[in-house]
């Protein structure tokens, strides 16, 4: 006789045996490499970081040497690199059960070199100009090559270039440079520069792949203004921020164009002052477009429910920047381009939130506009043109600070596609600034605050149209919640704290408070950063701050991001300085 088998007995038995198994593979050993992200990588760097992760408890070594092995799992380095192929072999062991893993890391060799004199060769390395240039009359082409040591080298029609001393570049020898400015009389119209070599009767030419337009002719152009948020840039630096930006403007504006280099124009502010338009921003008018320029007509300042605004009648829209000053405390606009013949401002008794308004010539051609706020501390204010009216509307500090009358818009970093920065375990930076960030809603409206979000969600949206929900929420105080991480280069271990950022200098207050009170959280001082080039602390019509909450690259302050009490204590750390904040703001005459 065949017994019954009890299924409930069978599928609780396999329920326990899957239990076993499931408890088994958690404990079986790994090595997980973050950074390096390849098994094969190339650099120049002298030093590369390595971020990995294994079963806590276990030890570890790194071609022989031991490492430390966090509480989390998480295990650091900054691995010394030889020229040519660096071979790591990491080893994890745990109750006599060894797991490995290898990786490589190439380092080049991309010093420069002298020339060998075998041949007589003139070499793209160090070639100026690199990218296409427009030049006026006044403006100097600087020119350079690499090639053979020892020889005449020539530039253009036979003007003739120095050779360097080896001491100025590294003993490196063989490198030529030239000058030549530009005349009023000069055509030269976008060709390369051919550069010739001579030795011992012998010559050898060679043409730059960038092209000149040497063209006081056909200088300067106009250019109008297209698309979200033109900027202009102090200058053609730049980083993984981009340039250091001089002034965000709006579509239709015209600029003087008097020059371009690769991938921007050159704008003429003034006789003194330049600054540098993406090309991709601008659209050239035709040739022979005057100038922009305009008078200022009379002015009036109206006061409204929450801001006070000034209108300044002109005849076209010009190009203007603005800056902030403290102690006593002004917005500064200049506008360039602009004469005054500005012969009354009427401020009507509503205008509340204004102290003083008035103006200067500072320049012939810049109009410098100065408001100063009853108040030290500036809440947003907005510039923008009505037709050709230039207008700016300013904030009013509120007479009730309370949470229950302020309302937010929080920032969590990354999202989606963007992981930013990476945990030596894993832990993604996205994930992280989200997860604050709903905490820190939580927390503000159980303070009775309105809070919006630029994302509640693991979804990637670009800067501007986080910086569009920004603008079209009207809050008051938008902060921005990051992790941040160190580069290849530095040592993870070394390298930790909590930091603020602002780029406005009356912004600073609210970012040097919030940091005061996250430095209670026993994190290091990575420092309050000012004139910070993010995209999110760009904006002058809100109040706002970024935090970098702790860093991700180092093991112990990831393990903090890791844990949901500290993270709490971060968000409430955040709240109390901008309690702190707003204190100091109560009874701030100007």
């Amino acid at each position: 006789m065949v017994k019954k088998i009890n299924t409930n007995i069978v599928f609780i038995a396999l329920l326990s045996l899957l239990s076993i198994i499931n408890l088994f593979a958690q404990k079986e050993n790994y090595i997980s490499i973050v950074v390096p992200e390849e098994e094969v990588t190339t650099t120049t760097y002298s030093r590369y970081r390595l971020a990995a992760n294994t079963l806590p408890g276990s030890s570890v070594s790194i071609n022989g040497e031991n490492i430390k092995v966090y509480p989390s799992g998480a295990f650091v380095d900054l691995l010394k690199l030889n020229y040519g192929n660096n071979e790591f072999k990491i080893k994890s062991t745990k109750n006599g059960i060894s797991v490995n893993k290898q990786f490589t890391i190439i380092r080049e060799d991309k010093s420069l070199k002298t020339t060998s004199t075998s041949e007589l060769i003139i070499e793209d390395e160090l070639m100026l100009p690199e990218d296409d240039l427009w030049l006026d009359a006044g403006d100097i082409l600087e020119v350079r090559f690499k090639g053979t040591p020892g020889c005449k080298a020539y530039f253009m029609d036979g003007i003739e270039m120095t050779e360097l001393p080896a001491s100025e570049n590294n003993g490196v020898e063989g490198i030529y440079t030239g000058i030549y400015t530009v005349r009023d009389n000069t055509n030269y119209d976008n060709l390369p520069i051919t550069f010739k070599l001579e030795q011992d009767g012998e010559s050898v030419e060679k043409k730059s792949k960038a092209k000149v337009s040497l063209i006081p002719n056909k200088l300067p152009r106009v250019a109008v203004t297209k698309g979200d948020r033109p900027y202009l840039n102090y200058g053609l630096g730049g980083n993984r921020l981009g340039g250091a930006k001089l002034s965000f403007m709006e579509a239709g504006i015209k600029l003087t164009i008097n020059g371009m280099s690769g991938d921007q124009f050159r704008v003429k502010l003034t006789d003194n002052y330049e600054a540098w338009i993406p090309k991709d921003q601008v659209d050239l008018l035709p040739f022979g477009t005057y100038p922009p320029k305009s008078l200022t007509d009379s002015w009036a300042a109206y006061g409204g429910k929450k801001s006070d605004k000034i209108i300044i009648r002109m005849n076209e829209k010009l190009p203007y920047s603005t800056r902030q000053e403290v102690d006593p405390t002004r917005i500064i606009v200049d506008v360039y381009g602009a004469t005054s013949n500005s012969n009354w401002i009427t401020q009507h008794i509503n205008t509340e939130g204004i102290k003083n308004l008035y103006y200067e010539q500072a320049e012939k051609d810049l109009f410098r506009i100065i408001i100063e706020p009853t108040r030290k501390q500036i809440w947003g204010y907005k510039i923008g043109y009505s037709g050709n009216n230039l207008e700016i509307e300013v904030k009013r500090q509120s007479e009730n600070l309370s949470f229950k009358n302020l309302s937010f818009v929080l920032d969590a970093g990354h999202g989606g596609t963007n992981n930013g920065s990476l945990g030596s375990t894993g832990l993604l930076e996205k994930d992280v600034t989200l997860d604050i960030v709903k905490r820190l809603e939580t927390m503000l409206r159980g303070q009775g605050a309105k809070v919006t979000t630029t994302r509640d969600e693991d979804v990637y949206s670009k800067n501007s149209e986080r910086l569009q929900n920004i603008n079209s929420s009207n809050a008051d105080i938008l902060i921005s919640i990051h992790a941040n991480s160190i580069g290849y280069t530095s040592d993870p271990v070394k390298v930790s704290g909590t930091s603020t950022y602002y780029k406005h200098i009356a912004y600073r207050p609210l970012s040097v408070a919030i940091y005061k009170r996250m430095l209670e959280l026993g994190l290091e001082q990575f420092g309050n950063v000012g004139n910070f080039n993010f995209a999110l602390n760009s904006p002058t019509e809100i109040l706002n701050v970024l935090v970098e909450t702790a860093f991700m690259s180092n093991p112990n302050d990831e393990m903090k991001l890791m844990n949901a009490e500290f993270k709490d204590k971060i968000c409430r750390q955040i709240i109390q300085g901008v309690q702190d904040f707003l204190f100091e703001c109560e009874d701030n005459l100007n």
